[in-house]
């Protein structure tokens, strides 16, 4: 049965670059985050620590956004600006992703302080899976102190980062409501 009313007209250029750019946004942001930690600042675990609340909370506010391949392909510049052993990032990118996919329902309705204390062992549980990655795939006991910083940077820079998110994910919402 068809609604009653007029058609919709079809979308327009503008209108599909707006879509498309809003539709990218997410993984366009979460790689700058990851190309802008990459300066050679000497923090150790700070790419890692900038890319894991970008996939995080896109995961859980716009998962269409951020789709498992896009996941693979974040993870891959991570491994391939902080020169660590290939597929370590990656697969720690898509695990978090998988875990907030899944728990995405419980997730968008907690409130900001059960949501971060929840990101913190999400932090904590990539850390120690980018530690074990790297003391496989490299054959040799890393040093501890990235992974806790790792931890300690993304765990304190998570409410920032999460203030702005949430601000462009209002906006672009408001977008798509008044269209």
């Amino acid at each position: 049965m068809q609604a009653k009313g007029r058609q919709e007209p079809p979308m327009g250029l503008l209108r599909r670059l707006d879509a498309g750019a809003r539709a990218g946004f997410p993984a366009v942001f979460t790689a700058f985050l990851i190309i802008f930690a990459a300066v050679p600042v000497d923090v150790p675990g700070l790419i890692a620590a900038l890319a894991l609340p970008g996939i995080f909370f896109w995961t859980i506010f716009r998962p269409a956004a951020m789709p498992a391949p896009v996941v693979f392909l974040l993870g891959l510049l991570q491994d391939l600006l902080s020169f660590s052993p290939l597929g370590a990032g990656i697969l720690t990118l898509l695990v978090v992703h998988g875990v907030a996919l899944r728990w995405r329902d419980v997730l968008v309705r907690q409130s900001f302080l059960s949501a971060w204390l929840i990101y913190c062992a999400f932090a904590a549980g990539a850390a120690a899976l980018g530690w074990g990655l790297e003391a496989v795939l490299g054959w040799h006991i890393p040093p501890t102190m990235p992974a806790l910083a790792q931890v300690g940077i993304s765990v304190g820079l998570y409410p920032v980062l999460a203030w702005a998110l949430t601000r462009l994910h209002t906006a672009m919402h408001r977008a798509e409501l008044a269209l």
